[in-house]
């Protein structure tokens, strides 16, 4: 149980839409899963009503990779999270970047953010539940700005994992479909996750496991993922039913060109004709995106679509 001397009062209701998306093995997918859920939700809602700051992205990772995804990295507003770091040190309400695309607010993270729990431990020493809910202290007060607030948490860095998850409401684990991504990356995640829920979170659940950079035709390999996912987790009824299909093109497209998979799909549309390109008639400074992101965008809006039910259905019981 927390002393309430320890952390100023959290109001947990306004936290009730936050997804934190978290898995302790890098190269599963997470920020890709993460800034495109984000990104997609912020776009639906900004198209249906024009309604600006409907969802905020959180970028709890010292590599800063959803920079990348969102194509703001090395320019004037990537500040590397040194605004979010002192949000973290000093317990005030966090000051995101609004309009990094038409409804969607970021609050960013990289290098700075990596050293927020040596930072953290050192301001609130010997108060470790104080150290662990920094962000839920700094985001709750704006959360109710927001109708949907999506963190990505650091892999491989159970201190950052740690401050994602008590901040979170839901949490979403992403895996490739290999044994030891699942054993590995699932397993460490979970015993996060459990450690987190027991200490300072109670809210947080877990909604669930997405497979992610598999082929879709691969049932085989869906069936052994599904055994060892129930092996790990002791039930397999926490996978999704959308499978992210794999594409290394499209990841190359996508952070080569800071967009959003279904922002490539749309630029899909405008690719130059075979005949173009071989008669040089097309230009060298075309840009040609590969056509499979119109099916990865696909199955993003699915998962996107899927997660948002199965919340409000888990709400609704």
């Amino acid at each position: 149980m927390l002393d309430d001397d320890d952390v100023p009062p959290i109001d947990w209701e306004a936290l009730a839409n936050t997804y934190v998306v978290a898995n302790g093995k890098g190269g599963v997918g997470k920020t890709t899963l993460a800034s495109n859920f984000a990104g997609l939700v912020a776009a639906d809602a900004a198209a249906s009503d024009g309604d600006a700051g409907r969802v905020l992205l959180i970028d709890v990772n010292g590599q800063g990779n959803v920079g990348r995804d969102l194509g703001y990295r090395g320019t004037s507003i990537d500040d590397e999270g040194a605004a979010f770091y002192e949000a973290l040190r000093t317990g005030k309400p966090l000051e995101p970047v609004s309009g990094v695309r038409p409804g969607l607010d970021v609050v960013i993270g990289g290098a700075h953010i990596g050293a927020a729990p040596d930072m953290l431990q050192a301001t609130y020493r010997m108060r470790q539940h104080r150290q662990v809910l920094a962000l839920a202290v700094c985001l709750a007060p704006i959360a109710r700005r927001y109708d949907l607030v999506v963190i990505d948490s650091a892999p491989e860095n159970p201190p950052l994992q740690q401050i994602a998850l008590s901040s979170a409401r839901w949490m979403i684990a992403p895996t490739r479909s290999d044994r030891a991504s699942i054993n590995d990356g699932l397993g460490s995640i979970s015993r996060q996750f459990q450690l987190v829920r027991k200490a300072v979170n109670p809210h947080l659940r877990l909604l669930g496991v997405v497979l992610f950079g598999s082929g879709s035709a691969s049932k085989q390999i869906h069936r052994r993922a599904r055994a060892w996912v129930a092996e790990e987790l002791g039930d397999d009824a926490y996978l999704f039913d959308t499978i992210v299909r794999y594409s290394e093109a499209v990841g190359q497209d996508a952070r080569h060109h800071g967009r959003l998979v279904h922002e490539l799909e749309e630029a899909v549309a405008s690719n130059p004709k075979f005949w173009d390109l071989r008669s040089g008639r097309a230009g060298t400074d075309t840009t040609v995106v590969s056509a499979t992101s119109v099916s990865v965008a696909e199955d993003l809006a699915n998962l996107a679509r899927e997660i948002l039910t199965r919340a409000a259905e888990e709400d609704a019981v």
